[in-house]
């Protein structure tokens, strides 16, 4: 009678490993050609719109001698219009602004000069007068007036103060006296031009 050799643990558990990936390499081949075959498809998430932070406010504050009026000969014109103006250029003198004024002379205002043309806020912190403000594009253009803003309350909360910004973006904003601008014809598209002491020096 012819005997039948057991076959070694060792024997059967290689032919086993080999079974097994032999079939785990199978499927692997089958799903890789189903995977190219069917393109994927990416789902593109967009991030949640924010309201732009590069808008900065400026905060009136009170001057230190809000009776000064100090005009240095410096004069902005506005289509024919010739208007003396304080310069508030540094960060410091655009927070302070025309805040604790109780007056500012016919005819003349302040001007505030920016790095760059933005959609700049101001608000009428602590203001005791009515603005015309007058907003010039880095062109040396009007591209909006905002008419007589009154001064607020001085119980209203910050958070309720109103913001008032341009349609287009501006380098620089000329502040006057309220009712000014409609009375001396000033208005979008008037051309402006710096003289006196800022002649060449901030671009108009």
């Amino acid at each position: 009678m012819e005997r039948h050799r057991p076959v070694r643990p060792s024997t059967m558990a290689r032919h086993l490993i080999l079974a097994v990936a032999a079939g785990l390499l199978a499927v692997t081949i089958a799903c890789g050609s189903a995977a190219t075959a069917v393109p994927s498809t990416i789902v593109a998430i967009e991030a949640p719109v924010q309201a732009p932070t590069g808008v900065p406010e400026v905060a009136e504050t009170p001057s230190q001698d809000a009776g000064e009026n100090p005009i240095k000969g410096f004069f902005v014109r506005v289509d024919d219009v010739v208007f003396p103006v304080e310069l508030a250029a540094t960060p410091e003198d655009r927070i302070r602004g025309l805040s604790g004024r109780s007056y500012l002379n016919s005819g003349t205002g302040m001007l505030f000069v920016f790095e760059n043309a933005e959609r700049f806020r101001f608000w009428m912190r602590e203001m005791e007068i009515p603005l015309d403000i007058v907003w010039i594009s880095s062109g040396c253009t009007v591209v909006d007036v905002s008419v007589d803003v009154p001064f607020p309350d001085p119980s209203t909360p910050l958070n309720d103060l109103p913001r008032y910004s341009p349609e287009s973006p501006a380098r620089y904003v000329l502040e006057i006296n309220g009712g000014e601008a409609e009375v001396l014809g000033v208005g979008v598209g008037d051309p402006v031009k710096f003289l006196g002491g800022l002649e060449g020096e901030y671009g108009c």
